[in-house]
């Protein structure tokens, strides 16, 4: 066992390493003040019962400052739980609603079909997609497009600060987080087309028009439930350039208000996560051997090792939490129960993929 100990141990302080770098390179927005990006910009909002979250998220995108020409446009897809009444009560001519209906076409999911009507009824020069969830600050736009420009992407996912309450979700909501801080190499990933290095994040993500129809946008990955991060492979695909950024000081999400939420939302798509079953198997099969072992080899002779690899783990995501204004204790102390509360979500996504149960706003996945 020591020498399982002993391997868990090089690789959690392996992985906590190489999330420090990413601490310190990830691209950051200026925090100075902005000239105004004056070509024209428009914000697209997939909503499918979003009731208690679209009042909030349309106005911080109306709110937006440094944006000469700004438009927001929303697709109420079939929701009926009084989306549509929240919206009618937001009064501004920069508004359009567009109306969706239950109907999917062939071989199209949900997200990925709202996505792709929005971006075909518009003529900006920069497409931003957000989620119903999210709340941006009042530059996120702004600093993100300037960002973007700087770089010379042609799309840039900022990845907002999760806010996450209950046991359940902070057990399991960082991790969204800590998993590419700690195996993504972000430098080397803003200098190659590799889609293996891709990270986006559908919450908020900004693109230039020119490269999404280039790429073929949200009908090029139709039919998949990770649709963001194969939007950027596809962008890579294309010879276009993208890259992941910290968004936490730009924009807020609370993607499951309840534990049953982030049940629901993590089966949907876990089982689409790792290329597979065997993949599936192969990761989970890692991150408990590297990350959860240690724990029990507490209660062993070779306990010394083991708590090495504890704290290396523990390390790692504690710089992630303070990176990205997460909890931070009891939470990075308890990282290996959360990899097995996460080894146990995958379980069960796979039961409900295989039992065909799958669904996600009343639509199955």
């Amino acid at each position: 066992m020591q020498a399982l100990f002993s391997f868990s141990a090089l690789l959690s302080w392996s992985l906590a390493l190489l999330a420090l770098s990413n601490s310190r390179t990830i691209l950051r927005p200026s925090v100075m003040e902005l000239a105004q990006i004056a070509d024209s910009v428009e914000v697209l909002i997939p909503a499918r019962n979003e009731v208690d979250d679209i009042h909030g998220c349309v106005t911080s995108a109306l709110a937006q400052t440094g944006l000469a020409h700004l438009r927001v446009t929303v697709l109420d897809d079939g929701s009926t739980d009084g989306t549509a009444a929240a919206l009618s009560r937001i009064d501004d001519p920069r508004l359009t609603v567009l109306t969706g209906n239950d109907e999917l076409p062939q071989g199209w999911l949900g997200k990925p079909w709202a996505c792709a009507r929005l971006a075909e009824q518009s003529d900006a020069d920069y497409l931003v997609f957000i989620d119903a969830d999210v709340r941006l600050m009042p530059s996120a736009i702004a600093r993100t497009i300037a960002l973007l420009l700087a770089e010379n992407l042609a799309l840039i996912s900022p990845y907002p600060q999760q806010i996450a309450t209950g046991t359940l979700n902070r057990l399991i909501q960082p991790l969204l987080q800590w998993s590419w801080f700690s195996t993504v190499p972000l430098r080397l990933a803003r200098k190659t087309t590799r889609p293996s290095l891709a990270v986006a994040n559908g919450q908020f993500l900004v693109c230039r028009r020119s490269g999404y129809l280039t790429s073929g946008g949200h009908a090029a990955v139709r039919g998949e439930v990770l649709e963001d991060l194969m939007l950027l492979r596809n962008f890579y695909r294309h010879g276009l350039t993208g890259s992941v950024a910290d968004g936490t000081n730009l924009a807020q999400c609370r993607m499951y208000p309840r534990g049953k939420d982030l049940i629901d939302g993590y089966t949907k798509s876990l089982w689409a996560a790792f290329g597979g079953a065997a993949g599936s198997i192969f990761i989970n099969t890692f991150l408990i051997t590297v990350f959860t072992l240690p724990l029990v080899g507490l209660f062993t002779r070779d306990w010394p090792v083991a708590l090495v690899a504890l704290v290396g783990a523990s390390w790692g995501r504690l710089i992630v939490a303070v990176k990205t204004k997460q909890h931070r204790f009891p939470d990075a102390l308890l990282h290996s129960i959360s990899i097995a509360v996460f080894a146990g979500l995958n379980v069960l996504s796979w039961i409900r993929h295989l039992r065909g149960t799958n669904s996600w706003k009343g639509r199955a996945v």
